[in-house]
């Protein structure tokens, strides 16, 4: 055994005998396995559960309900300057996206990105003069069938690309806008 220094007077290490653990006794008064008591924990928990749910279920009632929409003592209309200014921003827009689309259209790439770009337009000018807007939906829906069918995927379940698409009606749609759009002196 080797010595540390400054340990040399330290007293030997001896084991003391552990006093014996008296068993476990309940305390007086309880009786161990109360039926009674864990069959009223047991329902006070489902009772909680219960009505956490059906908080949950009124709560969630109410937030994904519709709020009435409060109608407006009088909504002026748009004025003819802003309904000016709309029409000359979609047809304008319209223009952009139609010099975008390359001739011939061969896929659907061809003319999508002109289609979400007209979309796009008509949903940002929504009290745009409603003949140059109605001429323009109707181009939309040609071009949108347009690239569908350019896509060249097979029906099947709820992918039902037309199969009757020709240019025809397109292209009169297409010159209903410019009729529509050359011609407007809002």
């Amino acid at each position: 055994m080797s010595h540390l220094p400054g340990w040399e007077s330290a007293p030997p290490v001896v084991a003391y005998p552990v006093p014996p653990v008296p068993p476990y006794l309940p305390p007086a008064g309880r009786s161990r396995g109360s039926g009674v008591r864990r069959a009223l924990t047991a329902l006070g928990v489902i009772l909680c559960v219960f009505g956490a749910a059906l908080g949950g279920v009124l709560v969630g009632t109410h937030v994904a309900s519709k709020p009435t929409p409060a109608t407006p003592a009088s909504a002026a209309p748009p004025s003819p300057a802003t309904v000016h200014a709309q029409t000359i921003d979609l047809c304008t827009r319209f223009a952009t996206a139609y010099a975008a689309i390359p001739t011939p259209q061969n896929i659907a790439a061809d003319v999508v990105p002109a289609a979400n770009y007209i979309a796009d337009a008509l949903r940002d000018n929504a009290i745009a003069d409603s003949g140059v807007r109605a001429a323009i939906a109707k181009s939309l829906q040609q071009l949108r069938d347009q690239g569908a069918a350019l896509s060249r995927q097979p029906a099947r379940g709820a992918v039902q690309p037309p199969t009757d698409w020709t240019a025809a009606p397109a292209n009169a749609a297409d010159d209903q806008v410019w009729s529509s759009c050359e011609g407007y002196q809002g």
